[in-house]
């Protein structure tokens, strides 16, 4: 009797730890890389000097990834600047046009990686802040 007591225990507890284990597996762990130093750029075609100030974090789903983008961070960040320095103020200063251009970052940054490496590697591009001086 005792025999068969552990024996279920046994089969329960293994039972729980695959379930565990499988859980674990299915759940990608999102890693974020910040694009540091903060973007500082001006903006705009015509009128005054209008400036911009926005941190942005990329949201990567693997180590292989997070260190693919690291190593391509000086390329990504160049990109992002030319591509920030080259709004107009209606992009930058309704919500509409800032998820706008948020996406459009993303698909910036996504390019340059599958460039690059041959795959996007990134799953999801945020501003962190995003402050304008018209």
């Amino acid at each position: 009797m005792q025999r068969i007591i552990c024996s279920v225990l046994l089969m329960l507890f293994a039972t729980a730890s695959y379930a565990e284990g499988e859980a674990a597996a299915a759940i990608p762990s999102a890693r974020y890389i910040h694009l540091e130093p903060a973007f500082v750029v001006n903006y705009g075609s015509s009128g005054r000097m209008k400036y911009l100030r926005t941190e942005v974090s990329l949201k990567v789903n693997s180590g292989e990834a997070a260190a693919m983008v690291t190593q391509h961070k000086p390329y990504i960040r160049n990109n992002l600047v030319l591509l920030l320095s080259a709004q107009e103020s209606e992009t930058m200063n309704s919500s509409k046009g800032r998820e706008s251009l948020r996406r459009v970052c993303l698909d910036e940054v996504r390019a340059v990686m599958t460039q690059l490496e041959g795959m996007p590697s990134v799953d999801d591009l945020y501003f962190s802040n995003f402050v304008v001086q018209n």
